[in-house]
C-alpha cells in the first residue's frame, strides 16, 4: 500500500554563520533528488523564506512538476520553526518528512518509510542516517538515537497528526524541540532500518 508522502523543505539560500556553501547548487541537487526517487505518492513543499533565489529557481526549472509546490513567506528569524509549520499546515499526504536543502535522499528512501508504517502500529519513525564523501567513497552510516544532538527532523518521519504544530520551536535546537513535542504526545515510535537520507553538509562546514 502506498500512504502519501509530504516533503517539507525549508528553503534560505544565502549564507550565514555555519551554512553550507554553493547553497543554489546544493538546493538544485536536493530538489533533484526528490524527483529522481522512485517513490508513487510523493509531494515536495517547498517554503522559501524570504529568499527569491528560491522563487526563481522554481520558477524557472521546477515549476512544471506537479507533485513540488511552493510557498512563499517573508523573511522569517533564523531557525524560527513558523518555516515548517507553513509546510506542514499546506501537507496533504499522510506521512511527513523532511528534506534539508544541502542534502539529498536516496531512491529507496521513502519507500523504506512507507514499510516502516506499515510494518509498524506507530505514529512516527526514525532513522539513521548517511554521511557523504568525496566522489568513489561509499557513505558512512551515522547511529541516530532519540536524544538532543542525535536526531534532527532529517532523521525522522511522523503521521501527519492535527494536533502537531512547529509553532514555538524555534532557535538553533528547534528540530530537537519539535521532536520532544512528538515523543511526549505520541510515544507510540519505532526505529526502522532501510531509509537513505544523505547528510552533504556538516556542521564543521565540510562541504562533498
Amino acid at each position: 500500500m502506498y500512504r502519501s508522502i509530504s516533503i517539507i523543505m525549508p528553503s534560505f539560500l544565502k549564507q550565514y554563520e555555519g551554512s553550507s556553501k554553493n547553497r543554489i547548487f546544493g538546493f538544485q541537487r536536493a530538489v533533484d533528488s526528490f524527483l529522481n526517487n522512485d517513490y508513487q505518492n510523493k509531494t515536495l513543499i517547498i517554503v522559501s523564506d524570504g529568499c527569491k533565489d528560491t522563487c526563481n529557481i522554481y520558477e524557472n526549472k521546477y515549476k512544471q512538476f506537479n507533485e513540488i509546490k511552493l510557498i512563499v513567506l517573508d523573511k522569517q528569524p533564523l531557525f524560527s520553526g513558523n518555516v515548517r509549520e507553513a509546510g506542514l499546515r499546506a501537507a496533504t499526504g499522510n506521512i511527513i518528512n523532511y528534506l534539508d536543502t544541502d542534502d539529498i535522499i536516496e531512491k529507496n528512501h521513502l519507500s523504506a518509510i512507507n514499510k516502516g508504517f506499515i510494518d509498524n502500529d506507530c505514529d512516527f519513525v526514525f532513522y539513521n542516517d548517511f554521511i557523504k564523501h568525496l566522489p568513489f567513497r561509499p557513505e558512512t552510516e551515522r547511529i541516530v538515537t532519540l536524544t538532543g544532538g542525535s536526531v534532527g527532523t532529517s532523521s525522522i518521519a511522523h503521521k501527519n497528526l492535527p494536533e502537531i504544530s512547529w509553532k514555538g520551536c524555534d532557535g538553533y535546537g528547534h528540530d530537537w524541540t519539535f521532536i520532544q513535542r512528538l515523543i511526549k504526545f505520541y510515544p507510540n515510535y519505532k526505529k526502522i532500518e532501510g531509509c537513505s537520507y544523505i547528510v552533504c553538509h556538516l556542521p564543521n562546514g565540510r562541504e562533498t
